[in-house]
């Protein structure tokens, strides 16, 4: 194993030396000149006014289409950045009072071979399809943008950028259609002002450029050149003008719904059925800010949490799934303090209803999630780039139920009283793709007079060639309860970065207190830790040889204790990535932790400390052609402590077969066998409160397999299965004491800590989305979780008995209807005019 890993490091360092031995790739066009004069020149595009809108039918058989002017030359991003595409495109712009209207040719000689699979919504990215991208930025700023693709098949998607990064849940209420013609395809595009923020004045001038994607090539242009270099895209944008007297509409929209469930769990033999309704409601404050506000939440319907066992001493992050806490949610991103899972999340007390159990009582109903009464927040940008969200979310009182089996008397137990928890940022926008941010989170439990706070500040400043990024960030974390002196802890980040260009490199130190706890409202594994950190990567981005590009990066980090200052890890990485014009890809990575880890958490008390010997690792990934309809992604990787003959192996397969472009499956399988691993067991304290520290050797097998297949009907109405069962079982073969200097000495200790467990869930989804903005969705979930410590022989034996465990099964249905205010305005004022007319 270490000739294995020590060839890989020459193989590595190798490569590296071959790609800084490149001369700059040039394409023909950067040899020519070209893209220098294209950099410097943002191109412009008039957009014309019209009276009367066009039919979104594909069609563009509107005279005036005919007369306007058109955005062409595109120039091709990816794979020969500077160089002419394959094909022309032609784009036109109008407008009128209500919305703009884009109108676009894609020619294709080979309109056969035009992909088109069909997805769902917002799933463009991940299928094998062409597709158009309009990338429309309001206030020109070169920071905030709203994304609208088409694909040939007239799917949508739609993402929302900022400096923060992505909303790629946001969903706007627009119109498209597209078809596949004898030349090529074409797209027709009616935006709503409404779906959009733009500053009140009379003259528009809106930063624009189109992507488009060939798949067949995997080929992207653009209308504007866009070094692909830097990761500043925006920089390259050009303009669209024209548009005037246009004012941003009253933006309104309700969206009531109404769920139907049908439930049976595990505790209860019968079926329960329970009917619940609420309302989205958004409001725009002004042409730049919106309220979005839900009242009476359900998340019913959200998919299963992908559930794994937990044998460290942290916390498990699971993403958050849940519409209202996903979209327009970019601006609470900032300095990392607010964690969207903690409203909603298990009551801060949970364990109290067993920690107050009397003889003969019992927990008969303990809720593992707060309820959360509505939730409002308030984000927007205006004109000179100020950036202001307000968050505000309440949940009600949580109570456990005791009963006395004798008695039959029955009392209750807060777990959790009344709670509010508020978030606040400020964020401007600098020159050069520049920002500094305020935020503060604030969680306010009164009946357990408990508060706590965070305030975050950060600040990113770039020069204007985006070769130099100083980043920082200050939080401090305040803890108030009554009785209680307040704790005040602190954590920092700085760095210096070169963000662009072949060569890159950054580093950072992130340094915080053993006192500092955001936890409150957001996520941190643990405290009292500082890393110090260097990377360099050296990246070609032009098509030589067999490889379209790679990747190489060299990174190296030092991990200390806060308080007091003590080793704890040094690592040294080296990973590749490559890309060849197969469109295969690789990916290596190889590490190393030559002075071993010390590890302070793992013991469970504070001062103790378990010693991890030298350690080394390897992974390595293919990935076939996505284009084809098989598809497989392998990845594999072993990790070694040979002082205490620790090996770990993972392989995780995920072949894809696209039987047709409405049908796929996909199948994600993982292995992992972890040998002579050592980990907590127990603590036992004796009368005088010293600790005694049970360590085991232990082997962990984990099985995971994911099924997921989806049908779509068209782009309105899908359906789609998703079946995961994950296997981990933990198998210990020896028990230790660990000892004052890091070190394990057998012990005679013994007791059954085997575990078996087994997390299944099934979530089966019908989407219609039947309206502009409004869906009927069909869901039914089945979720069973088993733990005991009787370890099974096979895999089959395992799940046959899991499938035959209680479980929980929920079928419901649910419709929601989005209402516009400027629709509804219409239709009324239709009305109106008919009533008069007769």
């Amino acid at each position: 194993m270490a000739k294995m890993i020590l060839r890989f490091f020459l193989v590595q360092i190798s490569c590296l030396i071959f790609s800084l031995s490149l001369p700059a790739a040039k394409t023909d066009a950067v040899s020519n000149g070209t893209p220098d004069s294209l950099s410097l020149l943002r191109k412009t595009i008039d957009a014309i006014r019209i009276s009367t809108p066009p039919k979104i039918d594909g069609e563009l058989n509107e005279p005036f289409w005919a007369t306007l002017p058109v955005a062409t030359n595109f120039v091709e991003y990816s794979p020969r950045n500077g160089t002419h595409p394959p094909f022309e495109t032609e784009v036109r712009f109008a407008f009128d009072d209500l919305a703009l209207y884009i109108g676009t040719i894609l020619f294709d000689p080979y309109p056969d071979s035009i992909c088109h699979e069909l997805g769902r919504r917002d799933q463009i990215e991940q299928l094998n399809t062409d597709y158009i991208s309009f990338d429309i930025l309001p206030y020109n700023d070169a920071l905030n943008m709203f994304e609208f693709k088409v694909s040939p098949a007239n799917l949508q998607s739609d993402t929302k950028y900022s400096p923060v990064g992505q909303d790629v849940y946001w969903d706007a209420v627009w119109q498209s259609a597209a078809r596949i013609t004898d030349s090529g395809w074409i797209v027709e595009v009616r935006i709503p002002y409404s779906a959009l923020r733009f500053p009140k004045v009379e003259e528009q001038v809106w930063g624009i450029n189109m992507w488009r994607h060939v798949r067949r090539y995997q080929e992207w242009s653009t209308w504007c050149f866009v070094d692909n270099k830097v990761r500043e895209l925006f920089n390259y944008y050009g303009e669209v003008t024209g548009i005037n007297h246009v004012n941003p509409p009253m933006r309104l929209s309700f969206s009531p719904y109404l769920t139907g469930y049908v439930e049976k769990n595990p505790d209860n033999t019968k079926w329960s059925w329970l009917l619940r309704g609420g309302m989205d409601v958004k409001l725009g404050i002004t042409d730049s800010y919106t309220l979005d506000m839900m009242l009476i939440p359900d998340f019913g319907q959200v998919q299963s949490d992908d559930i794994i066992l937990n044998l460290s001493p942290f916390e498990i992050r699971y993403d958050e799934k849940r519409q209202f806490f996903t979209e327009g949610t970019e601006l609470f991103d900032k300095c990392e303090i607010f964690y969207t899972r903690r409203v909603g999340s298990m009551p801060r007390n949970y364990p109290s209803a067993w920690d107050s159990l009397g003889p003969d009582e019992e927990v008969v109903k303990n809720p593992e999630e707060t309820r959360i009464i509505n939730a409002t927040k308030i984000s927007g940008r205006n004109a000179r780039g100020l950036g202001l969200g307000f968050f505000n979310a309440m949940t009600t009182n949580t109570w456990a139920i005791i009963e006395d089996s004798v008695t039959g008397n029955s009392r209750r137990v807060s777990t959790q009283p009344f709670t509010n928890y508020n978030v606040m940022v400020v964020d401007q926008n600098l020159k050069n793709n520049s920002y500094v941010t305020l935020i503060n989170t604030n969680y306010y439990a009164p009946d357990d007079h408990y508060s706590g706070n965070v305030t975050g500040t950060e600040a990113r400043f770039c020069n204007k060639s985006n070769t130099l990024a100083v980043f920082g960030r200050l939080n401090v974390s305040q803890e108030y309860q009554l009785g209680s002196k307040p704790v005040f802890g602190y954590r920092y980040r700085l760095s210096v970065a070169k963000p662009s260009g072949n060569f890159q490199y950054e580093v950072f130190r992130d340094a915080m207190d053993d006192r500092y706890n955001p936890n409150d409202m957001g996520f941190l594994t643990n405290n009292n830790e500082d890393v110090n950190s260097v990377s360099l990567a050296y990246n070609t981005y032009d098509p030589f040889w067999k490889i379209n590009r790679t990747q190489t990066y060299f990174i190296t980090s030092y991990t200390t204790l806060h308080t007091p200052n003590k080793f704890m890890d040094l690592r040294f990485e080296l990973n590749h990535y490559t890309q060849f014009k197969s469109f295969w890809a690789i990916y290596l990575e190889g590490g190393i932790h030559p002075l071993g880890s010390d590890d302070f958490y793992e013991p469970r008390v504070w001062g103790a400390v378990y010693k991890r010997p030298l350690s080394y690792d390897f992974t390595w990934n293919v990935a076939t052609d996505l284009r084809k309809a098989f598809r497989i992604h392998t990845s594999i990787s072993v990790s070694n402590r040979p002082e205490n003959k620790n090996f770990t192996f993972y392989i995780d397969l995920i072949p894809r077969i696209r039987f047709s472009d409405r049908f796929t499956i996909t199948l994600n399988s993982s292995y992992s066998k972890e040998m002579n691993d050592n980990g907590w067991v127990e603590t036992l304290y004796d009368s005088l409160g010293n600790p005694t520290i049970f360590f085991g050797r232990r082997d962990i097998l984990t099985i995971n397999n994911i099924l997921d297949a989806r049908y779509i009907f068209n782009t309105k109405l899908s359906l789609s299965l998703r079946v995961r069962h994950y296997w981990s079982q933990v198998k210990y073969l020896e028990y230790y004491t660990l000892t004052p200097d890091g070190n394990l000495d057998p012990d005679s200790y013994w007791q059954d800590h085997n575990i078996n467990f087994n997390a299944f869930s099934a979530d089966l989804q019908f989407i219609w989305y039947f309206a502009p903005g409004s869906e009927l969705s069909v869901v039914w979930k089945n979720y069973i979780m088993t733990s005991g410590n009787q370890l099974k022989s096979n895999y089959f034996d395992d799940i046959g008995e899991t499938l035959s465990a209680p479980q929980t099964n929920s079928f419901s249905v649910r419709i929601l209807y989005y209402l516009d205010y400027q629709l509804i305005k219409k239709v009324l004022t239709k009305k109106k005019k008919r009533e008069s007319s007769n």
